[in-house]
């Protein structure tokens, strides 16, 4: 018997596939040296060795995603994995020295458009991307882990 997907589930699977193709839309326009120059704080092969997981990560949302909308239970298990691996280590994925690096850019090129300095806000900036990040990651694990919600990927 084939189980209807809920809305929840529809609406979390849209949610990771447009979500990970934006980032990887925004990590593909500002290309390996944008990032390397972001995460310069670390050494090259680390700077590589993070420049793959993150586009790993983003890949497997995608994967997720797609397979989420096709109630496939290995998806599932994997978009919870994915979400507990960025809770978890969200620090690593938002340090503040590229915040800080990026707010000196925009002072750069766009400060004197406006009456404030990018700077003063790096770590609310960072507060609120982690945030996110944690709150997301959260809510995901939270629903794709309730037995109702479990039973829809369990018989297809």
């Amino acid at each position: 018997m084939v189980n209807t997907r809920s809305n929840g589930v529809t609406v979390w699977g849209w949610l990771l596939i447009l979500g990970s193709l934006y980032q990887m839309t925004a990590l593909a326009l500002g290309g390996y040296k944008h990032y390397a120059y972001l995460f310069g704080q670390y050494p090259p092969g680390i700077i590589d060795l993070r420049y793959g997981v993150s586009w790993i990560i983003k890949l497997l949302g995608l994967v997720a995603g797609i397979g989420i909308l096709k109630l496939n239970e290995w998806c599932r298990k994997l978009a919870v994995f994915n979400s507990l691996f960025v809770v978890l280590l969200v620090n690593l994925k938002h340090p503040y020295a590229a915040y800080a690096l990026h707010a000196q850019y925009l002072d750069q090129t766009l400060g004197s458009i406006f009456p404030f300095s990018f700077s003063d806000f790096v770590w609310p900036a960072l507060i609120i991307q982690r945030s996110i990040d944690v709150i997301f990651g959260l809510l995901l694990i939270y629903f794709f882990t309730r037995p109702g919600v479990k039973r829809q990927f369990k018989q297809n």
